[in-house]
């Protein structure tokens, strides 16, 4: 069929490096200072004309190339062929996500130039809770397992020796930068200093009293702590099951009961832990169905005085203009103090990626294509940078030389260790 490569699939003819010219397909690239050149790229249809009339001179075109496109563009098969001319077992990436950080895969995911996947296959993302992602990302190697999995926490030891025990060891951790949960009232309304321990009071279902547990009677702010505003307590929050509300309960809940003697009595962790994260059920918490960017705006609209809601600091920046920000235990929740931890809800974004799925030449077992191009975007300049697009999406980035570090280490593939 012509004379410099023996090709099967027309994807591959097209993106292979001896007929690159004809199509003009050229891969993006990331430099150090992690920019990323648009692509540059020859009219395909001319191209495709100077293959047809045999006027490309790297290449010798028999007559049976015109047939073979035609039936590529006809039926092409289940596993596509990519630049590195190897077969793979799945055209489009698979990731999952932590509700909490989908938007940030997702926008991953759409810049992704087309032209790096395999018959330019868009990335699928499956938005759902952390744990269940991580566990399904370590559970094997192939086209049934998700390539890539974007966490708002890294990678727990249990979960890394899981995923140690499936065979999935060559991992890729990406820092993208960090996140948070805030509380937000609308504003005109009193802005007050919050602390877990006052929020665990004014949504747990149970309190503490004396060496027991009564259902909670406090329906005021001001009954929690004198220097609160006398009004109700109504506090609106994702409801339960979903990865916002688990946040909620770990980083308000869990360490505002923390140190309360009435604790002790609970020798069992979970039993601890569920004592102190159930939600009050008499109207005061309004649990909000997901997604809460878009849900939580009219009953906060609509909601009295001294209500007070849990959204991420991604939907706070987006709101500013009707919301303000409550500080939690005397922080107010800057970019400056999210990037130090001086705030008490912050949460790193993390992306993790399987080498084993990648092109061969890069060590992997040609799962997919595009995944190394993944990574090059998802550490490039343009996505995690100052003025980002992930930074208009509301991630808090990281400093320039910690971003550095990260590229690096992302882009020579070093394995994560636990």
């Amino acid at each position: 069929m012509f004379s410099c490569t023996s090709t099967t699939n027309l994807f591959q003819f097209i993106k292979s490096p001896c007929h690159a010219a004809a199509f003009g397909y050229s891969a993006p690239r990331v430099d150090a200072a992690g920019t990323r050149p648009g692509i540059k790229a020859r009219d395909t249809q001319a191209g495709l004309q100077s293959l047809i009339t045999g006027r490309i001179r790297v290449c010798k075109i028999s007559p049976f190339l015109i047939i073979g496109i035609a039936a590529g563009l006809w039926a092409a098969p289940v596993a596509a062929q990519v630049p590195g001319s190897d077969s793979f077992a799945r055209t489009h990436i698979v990731i999952y996500a932590s509700t909490l950080v989908s938007g940030f895969a997702g926008a991953i995911a759409k810049h992704l130039p087309l032209s790096a996947t395999a018959g330019d296959a868009v990335p699928q993302v499956t938005p759902m809770l952390a744990d269940p992602a991580i566990k399904a990302f370590c559970a094997g190697v192939g086209p049934n397992y998700p390539d890539v999995v974007a966490s708002p926490r890294r990678m727990a030891k249990r979960e890394f020796e899981l995923c140690d025990q499936n065979g999935v060891i060559d991992i890729v951790e990406l820092s993208l930068g960090f996140d948070a949960l805030v509380a937000v009232v609308k504003k005109g309304n009193p802005v007050f200093d919050l602390t877990p321990r006052m929020l665990y009071y004014a949504t747990a279902a149970q309190i503490p009293k004396e060496d027991d547990f009564v259902p909670n009677p406090i329906k005021r702010w001001k009954e929690i702590d004198p220097k609160l505003p006398d009004l109700e307590i109504r506090v609106i929050a994702s409801e339960n099951g979903t990865a916002i509300n688990y946040s909620f309960k770990e980083f308000f809940l869990e360490s505002g009961c923390r140190g309360l003697r009435q604790f002790k009595e609970y020798y069992s962790a979970e039993d601890r832990v569920k004592q102190c994260t159930t939600l009050r059920e008499d109207g005061l918490f309004q649990g909000i169905k997901a997604p809460i960017a878009v849900n939580f705006k009219d009953p906060l609209r609509n909601a009295p005085a001294g209500t007070v809601a849990i959204i991420p600091h991604t939907v706070y920046r987006r709101n500013m203009s009707w919301l303000d920000v409550l500080p939690v235990s005397g922080q107010t929740p800057s970019d400056e103090a999210i990037r130090g931890d001086d705030y008490d809800a912050v949460f790193p974004v993390r992306i993790y990626v399987k080498r084993s799925h990648m092109e061969s030449k890069y060590g992997g077992k040609n799962v997919v294509a595009g995944l190394y191009e993944f990574i090059r975007e998802a550490m490039s300049e343009e996505a995690i940078g100052n003025g980002g697009y992930l930074e208009m999406e509301g991630l808090v980035v990281d400093d320039l030389e910690d971003r550095k570090t990260d590229r690096e280490k992302a882009l020579r593939l070093e394995r994560f260790k636990r």
